[in-house]
């Protein structure tokens, strides 16, 4: 339901995963939290990976996705954010140092 989606994502406390795309460099960062919109802003002001944020504060265009657990289909955030890494490349060649929290 995209509505209640919405309305999740406007009070900020959802759980899920968050990518950071990269357009300027095509590379990608994948993270998780219990509440995604806020830890996308901790990112954005300097509060997360020191990597993203340099490419973003020196001008890079970026795209933010935001992925609710509930509506992924996955019971566990950790494997959900381990498939993001692997799918969007993030740890060979984006910004991940990790493939995932947790095995």
């Amino acid at each position: 339901n995209k509505y209640r989606l919405q309305e999740t994502v406007e009070n900020g406390d959802f759980t899920g995963i968050y990518i950071f795309h990269n357009k300027t460099k095509d590379m990608y960062y994948v993270g998780q939290s219990t509440r995604v919109v806020g830890r996308v802003m901790q990112h954005l002001a300097g509060h997360g990976n020191g990597d993203v944020y340099a490419d973003y504060k020196y001008g890079d265009e970026f795209e933010i996705n935001l992925v609710s657990l509930r509506e992924s289909g996955y019971d566990s955030l950790d494997a959900l954010e381990r498939d993001a890494i692997k799918t969007y490349n993030a740890y060979a060649k984006g910004y991940n140092r990790t493939r995932g929290n947790r095995n």
